[in-house]
């Protein structure tokens, strides 16, 4: 988040930056433009290849023959991680929005270190805002024990102009071989099950086979943007072979033009929903044409259901914002819920029951226009049902506002939201 970053800053004291930084986002924010998309033939047509469309949207061409696996909350994600890490033979690449010092930041510096002592190449690539909390000691092992630590785009005149575009991505590959994508941060409110208040509620896939290449190509792209330095070597993009029967994907996101791989791939896979649509999102600011696409979702018989944070959030402001568009998406037949157990940090999309999309992407401006994002698109229906009912879990743990409720919330409440809508942009 944009405001986030002005908010880190003041906490660190570093008032001079904040100024510049402000008046870089007030200069920012009538850049931001809405991409009007049409399509020919309608993906939803029986001449249409939403496959194609995918292709065109995402940078990558999908490919079969890989094992997915879904991953929910601390509990799931972090151990399989770790066993990955702990049988790493060649290579290790992370990258990462958020790695701060704490119980899980420790035991995964500790792990890396371990392998990077025994010759493997660790390396992570970190964004200097949201691992502003990254640890001397956790930098100071890593290092003496040969890994290399980047901080991507870190705050300075070389990359004030720039300073708005994030890596928001969570990706972890090890060996070439197995790959994790989705929300989840190395913090320690990451840990457990969604169990508390101040925990979050989140989803990873981990991915096998072919597909695995694509992830390492988006790391080495990045990797590339921070350091200049180029990842050739062979051992780092092997040939994997059939793992499982699943059709995979990569969505590779690059800031900077409207047809942005994580807002293009969003607009095809709500046009591309002919029967339902579970969309799961941590932050909900959704452009013009986001919410377009999701209104003629429903014209069409779709059943569109959004899962968003309720009042456990950690930006209320960005919460407020979103809740701008709720009476126009409610009008329109959207079904909004809102998350009670926990905070909810997930992003994923379930399309007809039949594939599914886990990654890092919000339905915000930010994730649209500013941010590095990377998401694995699942063309499996057994994986769809799997996350389909992950989903039904969460509404369990939700409250649905309906349209005649929110038309009865108080003028406090709709103050809020029109005053944080004003900045919706940087969101």
């Amino acid at each position: 988040m944009t405001t986030g970053i002005l908010i880190g800053l003041v906490r660190r004291r570093s008032f001079l930056p904040v100024l510049l930084v402000a008046g870089l986002l007030v200069a920012l924010s009538g850049c931001a433009t809405a991409l009007r998309l049409r399509y020919r033939p309608a993906l939803t047509s029986p001449t249409a290849d939403p496959l194609a469309a995918f292709t065109l949207a995402s940078g990558n061409e999908p490919v079969g023959g890989n094992a997915v696996q879904v991953l929910e909350n601390g509990d799931g994600a972090f151990p399989a991680m770790l066993d990955e890490i702990s049988s790493a033979q060649t290579s290790i690449h992370l990258e990462a929005y958020i790695f701060r010092d704490g119980v899980i930041a420790r035991r995964f510096a500790t792990a890396l270190a371990e392998r990077a002592r025994a010759g493997v190449a660790v390396r992570l690539l970190v964004d200097a805002i949201g691992s502003a909390g990254f640890g001397e000691a956790n930098e100071q092992l890593l290092r003496d024990a040969g890994a290399t630590v980047v901080f991507f785009r870190p705050i300075g005149a070389a990359t004030l102009l720039k300073v708005h575009l994030r890596t928001h991505r969570k990706v972890l590959i090890v060996d070439g071989r197995v790959g994790f994508v989705g929300g989840i941060c190395f913090e320690d409110e990451w840990l457990g099950n969604a169990d508390l208040p101040t925990r979050w509620r989140d989803t990873v896939v981990r991915v096998q086979g072919p597909v695995t290449r694509q992830l390492q190509a988006a790391f080495g792209r990045a990797w590339l943007e921070a350091t200049g330095e180029l990842l050739a070597g062979r051992a780092l993009y092997p040939s994997n072979g059939k793992s499982g029967e699943a059709v995979c994907q990569v969505m590779d996101s690059t800031p900077g033009f409207d047809s942005n791989p994580a807002r293009l791939s969003f607009l095809v896979a709500v046009g591309s929903a002919a029967s339902r649509l579970d969309i799961t999102s941590a932050y909900f600011v959704p452009d013009g044409p986001a919410k377009k696409v999701l209104a003629e979702a429903v014209k069409r018989g779709v059943c569109v259901r959004i899962l968003l944070p309720g009042p456990l959030t950690d930006l209320p402001y960005v919460r407020y914002a979103g809740r701008n568009d709720y009476h126009d998406l409610l009008e329109a037949g959207v079904e909004i819920w809102e998350y009670q157990r926990a905070r909810l940090h997930a992003k994923t999309l379930v399309v007809d029951g039949s594939w599914a999309s886990v990654g890092s992407s919000n339905l915000t401006n930010r994730s649209f226009s500013w941010n590095y994002e990377s998401n694995v698109h699942v063309f499996d229906s057994g994986f769809a049902r799997e996350m389909e009912l992950m989903f039904e879990r969460d509404l369990a743990d939700s409250r649905q506002i309906t349209l005649a409720e929110w038309k009865q919330r108080s003028f406090g409440e709709k103050f809020l939201e029109w005053m944080h809508g004003l900045l919706r942009s940087q969101y």
